[in-house]
Protein backbone atom coordinates (compact mmCIF):
# COMPACT_ATOMS: atom_id res chain seq x y z
CA UNK A 1 0.00 0.00 0.00
CA UNK A 2 1.01 3.23 -0.60
CA UNK A 3 1.65 5.71 2.33
CA UNK A 4 0.40 9.26 1.02
CA UNK A 5 0.56 12.62 2.53
CA UNK A 6 -2.70 14.08 1.28
CA UNK A 7 -5.72 13.52 2.84
CA UNK A 8 -7.82 9.90 1.29
CA UNK A 9 -11.54 8.83 1.74
CA UNK A 10 -11.99 6.94 5.30
CA UNK A 11 -13.48 3.47 5.05
CA UNK A 12 -15.45 2.97 8.22
CA UNK A 13 -14.36 -0.49 9.04
CA UNK A 14 -14.14 -2.10 12.60
CA UNK A 15 -10.67 -4.01 11.96
CA UNK A 16 -8.75 -5.70 15.38
CA UNK A 17 -5.16 -3.56 15.88
CA UNK A 18 -2.46 -4.16 17.83
CA UNK A 19 -1.03 -0.95 19.43
CA UNK A 20 2.52 -0.76 20.83
CA UNK A 21 4.04 2.10 22.14
CA UNK A 22 3.85 4.09 25.20
CA UNK A 23 0.74 6.05 27.01
CA UNK A 24 1.13 9.43 27.83
CA UNK A 25 2.63 8.44 31.72
CA UNK A 26 5.75 6.73 29.46
CA UNK A 27 4.45 3.51 30.36
CA UNK A 28 4.55 0.22 27.90
CA UNK A 29 1.46 -0.13 25.81
CA UNK A 30 0.87 -2.70 23.83
CA UNK A 31 -2.80 -3.31 23.85
CA UNK A 32 -5.85 -4.83 21.11
CA UNK A 33 -7.73 -2.09 19.92
CA UNK A 34 -10.38 -2.09 16.92
CA UNK A 35 -10.42 0.33 13.99
CA UNK A 36 -13.02 3.36 13.43
CA UNK A 37 -11.85 4.22 10.00
CA UNK A 38 -8.75 3.66 8.17
CA UNK A 39 -7.49 5.17 4.63
CA UNK A 40 -4.39 5.48 2.57
CA UNK A 41 -3.14 7.41 5.20
CA UNK A 42 -4.00 6.93 8.69
CA UNK A 43 -6.89 5.41 10.48
CA UNK A 44 -8.57 6.22 14.13
CA UNK A 45 -9.36 3.47 16.70
CA UNK A 46 -10.95 3.46 19.96
CA UNK A 47 -8.06 2.05 22.77
CA UNK A 48 -8.08 1.66 26.38
CA UNK A 49 -4.88 3.95 27.11
CA UNK A 50 -4.90 8.04 26.69
CA UNK A 51 -1.67 8.01 23.92
CA UNK A 52 -0.17 11.38 23.85
CA UNK A 53 -0.39 13.60 20.11
CA UNK A 54 2.98 13.27 18.93
CA UNK A 55 4.33 9.92 20.32
CA UNK A 56 5.47 7.52 17.63
CA UNK A 57 3.76 4.32 17.88
CA UNK A 58 3.78 0.76 15.69
CA UNK A 59 0.90 -0.72 14.94
CA UNK A 60 -0.07 -4.23 13.59
CA UNK A 61 -3.90 -4.33 11.52
CA UNK A 62 -5.16 -7.60 10.86
CA UNK A 63 -6.91 -7.51 7.59
CA UNK A 64 -10.09 -9.25 6.58
CA UNK A 65 -9.19 -11.48 2.71
CA UNK A 66 -11.08 -8.46 1.18
CA UNK A 67 -8.67 -5.80 2.04
CA UNK A 68 -5.48 -8.11 1.18
CA UNK A 69 -4.94 -7.66 -2.18
CA UNK A 70 -4.32 -3.36 -1.50
CA UNK A 71 -1.53 -4.82 1.05
CA UNK A 72 0.36 -7.50 -1.67
CA UNK A 73 -1.78 -10.29 0.10
CA UNK A 74 -0.47 -9.66 3.25
CA UNK A 75 -3.18 -10.92 6.58
CA UNK A 76 -1.19 -8.26 8.66
CA UNK A 77 -0.25 -4.77 7.82
CA UNK A 78 2.68 -3.34 10.09
CA UNK A 79 3.32 0.39 9.91
CA UNK A 80 4.93 2.95 12.57
CA UNK A 81 2.43 5.99 12.84
CA UNK A 82 2.30 9.64 15.14
CA UNK A 83 -0.36 10.36 16.83
CA UNK A 84 -2.17 12.97 15.75
CA UNK A 85 -5.30 13.10 17.72
CA UNK A 86 -6.54 11.95 21.33
CA UNK A 87 -9.70 11.87 22.80
CA UNK A 88 -11.23 10.96 25.67
CA UNK A 89 -14.61 9.25 25.71
CA UNK A 90 -17.28 9.76 29.19
CA UNK A 91 -16.39 5.79 28.48
CA UNK A 92 -12.98 6.06 29.67
CA UNK A 93 -11.70 4.76 26.04
CA UNK A 94 -9.98 6.99 23.82
CA UNK A 95 -10.09 7.96 19.98
CA UNK A 96 -6.80 7.97 18.94
CA UNK A 97 -6.17 9.46 15.22
CA UNK A 98 -2.81 8.46 13.85
CA UNK A 99 -0.94 9.25 10.04
CA UNK A 100 1.01 6.66 9.07
CA UNK A 101 4.71 7.34 8.50
CA UNK A 102 6.49 3.93 6.95
CA UNK A 103 5.44 0.48 6.87
CA UNK A 104 7.50 -1.91 9.14
CA UNK A 105 8.89 -5.27 7.93
CA UNK A 106 7.16 -7.97 10.28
Amino acid sequence: MTILAARERRLEIRLPVEVRGHDVAGGLVTEEAKSLNISGGGMCFECGRAVAPGSRIVLRIALPPALRKHFGGQADYHVKAVVCRSVRLPTREFHIGVRFLEEVNA
